[in-house]
């Protein structure tokens, strides 16, 4: 059974109802053979508790709808479309609870099934009741021996006539509770087919431009589905036009690939990093044995330890002088002993250590001129420029915030887990057209690179650099990023170069627009840092 990888964070239908649903479009829209176990319509298996509206109009959907040519063999698509179709589904069935027009009724039936005695259960039907039911209920609730009626000294004495009270007030409540939900289920189903024409004439509509925009992802980003992960909402709005004019324009100029990809793999920057390492300490130390253990003989004047030989010296007067001078000399015969053992003694101990690490590729800082001065094709490259970088640090995983300005910005971050392709499009679809200001866009890259998840980032500006001159406080500031480890670039699109006297920038290309010389002209590549 096919499983869905989108969200389903909302849904009301129960999980094994939506993966059956799923299962069951996913299956005919990619168009692969119908699996029995997946067949919406069937009555075995996980599919018994699918409700027969939802299976019909499920089955209806797929025989309706003519989406063949895009889905046929597109996996990414046909998964999309199933899923669209079940949170469909899943909208409708919230809906049609919320209107439920029988809700009423199964509060009369519910007070109907708390009757204690058939008299009771004949007041509490109500007098509009359904036609079908009336003779039945008449008939079935009838008074009997063993429900006289209230006040009666009789009334539900015993098992017996409980019993049979209970059963015929269950009898007439299973009637009516079967007839309403059957009425029910035709009032689902006639709501759901009024409904799904205009969806499937919606997504009729919508499907060329997600084939074109999985189209344009999967050759800009590759086989990344988690990018165009779009709400129905967002279909018609996206500015798919942007986009394609901007890949189209990648194509032709190749070499603002290149450039992204040197970005992408700037000056390797360290950084000094302290950490507790562990260090182990080895030393040796002696331990008191006393007389432990006797080594050997030696010459001494230690008298517990005299050899026998020595201490029979004193016992005759001839040699009691030897004696003596023997042991003012220390030369008496002892017993040697070994009187300590080294041991050794093993510490450890968690130190600080300063070392050089190398600080990973950050993330990219990317200003863009949008004002006047930059309409048409200046504009056109250095937003095609965006767009490379963005591929670019897709792939390296890298975050990519965009400042749009003219005499103001306008910003935008792109996840580098999934890039938002409906802002992005907005963006490459937007313009200021204003004066050129790039002071607010240096400010604010300036403030990201205090954050924590900007902080190694690099900074790319795209301009004509027909700009007022930079103040001296940017600079200053500039100046300490960049001792930081971030590098500036500039990337002018003009028919010049555009002198650098402050010499803030790292590295500076020049896109010539000249006619027949238009490209990044590789005398103009500079190195400053």
């Amino acid at each position: 059974m096919h499983h869905c990888a989108y969200s389903h964070e909302f849904d009301i239908l129960p999980t094994e109802i939506r993966e059956v649903l799923e299962s069951e479009s996913y299956t005919a829209f990619i168009g692969q053979p119908a699996d029995a176990a997946t067949n919406p319509s069937g009555a075995t298996g996980a599919v018994a508790s699918v409700p027969r509206p939802l299976a019909d109009t499920a089955r209806r959907l797929i025989a309706t709808a003519s989406f063949s040519s895009y889905t046929r063999d597109n996996h990414a698509l046909s998964e999309r479309v199933a899923h669209e179709a079940v949170s469909w589904c899943n909208l409708q069935w919230a809906r049609l609870e919320n209107e439920d027009p029988l809700q009423a009724e199964d509060a009369d039936l519910q007070i109907l099934e708390t009757s204690q005695t058939l008299a009771e259960a004949r007041e509490r039907m109500p007098p509009n009741h359904r036609a079908e039911l009336s003779s039945f209920a008449e008939t079935v609730l009838a008074a009997s021996a063993s429900d006289p009626g209230p006040g009666s000294d009789v009334e539900m004495s015993g098992p017996g006539p409980q019993i049979e009270v209970r059963a015929r007030i269950a009898v007439v409540t299973e009637k009516w509770r079967a007839a309403i939900e059957a009425e029910r289920e035709r009032f689902q189903t006639r709501e759901l087919g009024r409904a799904l024409g205009s969806f499937v004439r919606e997504l009729g509509s919508v499907l060329p431009l997600l084939t074109r925009a999985q189209s344009v992802v999967s050759d800009l980003f590759g086989d990344e589905d988690a990018l165009w992960d779009l709400s129905r909402g967002e279909w018609l709005e996206t500015n798919w036009d942007a986009l394609g004019t901007q890949a189209e324009l990648l194509k032709d100029l190749p070499e603002l690939d290149r450039l992204a990809e040197i970005l992408g793999r700037s000056r390797v920057a360290t950084e000094l990093r302290t950490s507790m390492h562990v260090v182990r300490e080895v030393t040796f130390r002696p331990i008191g044995l006393g007389k432990s253990e006797v080594t050997g003989v030696n010459f001494g004047d230690d008298l517990t330890s005299l050899l026998p030989s020595e201490v029979a010296l004193l016992a005759d007067p001839n040699t009691e002088d030897l004696f003596y001078a023997k042991l003012a000399h220390k030369e008496l015969l002892q017993l040697d002993y070994r009187r300590e053992r080294i041991v050794e003694h093993t510490e450890h101990r968690l130190v600080p250590k300063t070392e050089e690490a190398v600080v990973p590729r950050g993330p990219v800082i990317v200003c863009v001129d949008t004002s006047g001065s930059m309409l048409d094709e200046p504009e056109q490259i250095a937003k095609a420029m965006t767009l490379a970088l963005a591929r670019r640090l897709l792939i390296d995983r890298r975050d990519l915030h965009i400042i749009a300005f003219s005499t103001s910005v306008r910003t935008l971050t792109l996840s580098a887990t999934a890039i938002d392709l409906p802002a992005l499009c907005d963006f490459l679809g937007g313009s200021f057209h204003g004066g050129t200001d790039l002071r607010p866009a240096l400010a604010e890259a300036l403030t990201m690179l205090q954050a924590e998840s900007f902080e190694h980032a690099d900074v790319l500006v795209i301009s004509d650099f027909k700009i007022p001159k930079i103040a001296d406080r940017f600079i200053d500031q500039i100046k300490e990023q960049q001792r930081r480890g971030s590098l500036f670039h500039s990337l002018t699109i003009a028919r010049s170069p555009v002198h650098d006297p402050l010499h803030i920038f790292d590295n500076s290309w020049l896109f010539d627009v000249t006619d027949g010389a238009r490209g990044i002209r590789p005398d103009t590549l500079r190195f400053l840092g």
